[in-house]
């Protein structure tokens, strides 16, 4: 009898792992160092041989990385295994409320607030936590998963945030929270 609860006890901690992974999406390593959010200010950029550019070339055309930066911004939801709100601000600060329900929700907490930072490499969206509430429950999910979730932009538009896992499977469809 003692050993079936320690077995139901140990399988309920391994599925809340497991969906918080899948819930805050996060990893312990990332491949490379994040891209600060803001660029360098002009005057400690490095000189370019380029000439400088003419107003009659016109307009450059918006990188994928500016475009990145410019649309990131902003709040956005989805409903994936609860329903999780994520604020990107322009300063590369954030945080992400996330509502758990049955077996999750008795582990953890019905509600979890992280604050995080966040960061583009390339095509990729760094978040790293740093805190949030209640403390220890998120400590705890810290210790157990990390503190980075590093997920790749399938897709940016104006409504919808389209990541990919670094799992490469799992996709969070994040849709942006128009303002009242």
């Amino acid at each position: 009898m003692k050993l079936t609860i320690a077995f139901l006890l140990f399988l309920i901690l391994v599925v809340g792992a497991v969906a918080y992974r899948s819930i805050a999406t996060t990893s312990s390593s990332t491949t490379s160092p994040p891209v600060p959010l803001r660029a360098a200010p002009a005057d400690a950029l490095p000189s370019s041989s380029a000439p400088p550019s003419n107003a009659e070339d016109g307009p450059q055309p918006e990188t994928s990385e500016e475009k990145h930066r410019r649309l990131l911004p902003g709040v956005w939801h989805d409903e994936y295994q609860g329903k999780r709100t994520m604020t990107l601000n322009d300063d590369g600060t954030g945080t992400m409320d996330v509502e758990l329900s049955g077996v999750q929700a008795s582990l953890f907490a019905a509600k979890l607030h992280f604050d995080m930072k966040w960061s583009l490499d390339g095509d990729k969206l760094i978040k790293t936590t740093v805190g949030g509430e209640p403390a220890k429950k998120v400590n705890l999910i810290l210790k157990m998963l990390g503190d980075t979730a590093e997920d790749k932009i399938l897709e940016i538009t104006d409504e919808r945030l389209l990541l990919l896992d670094k799992d490469g499977k799992t996709e969070y469809d994040w849709k942006r929270v128009q303002s009242q």
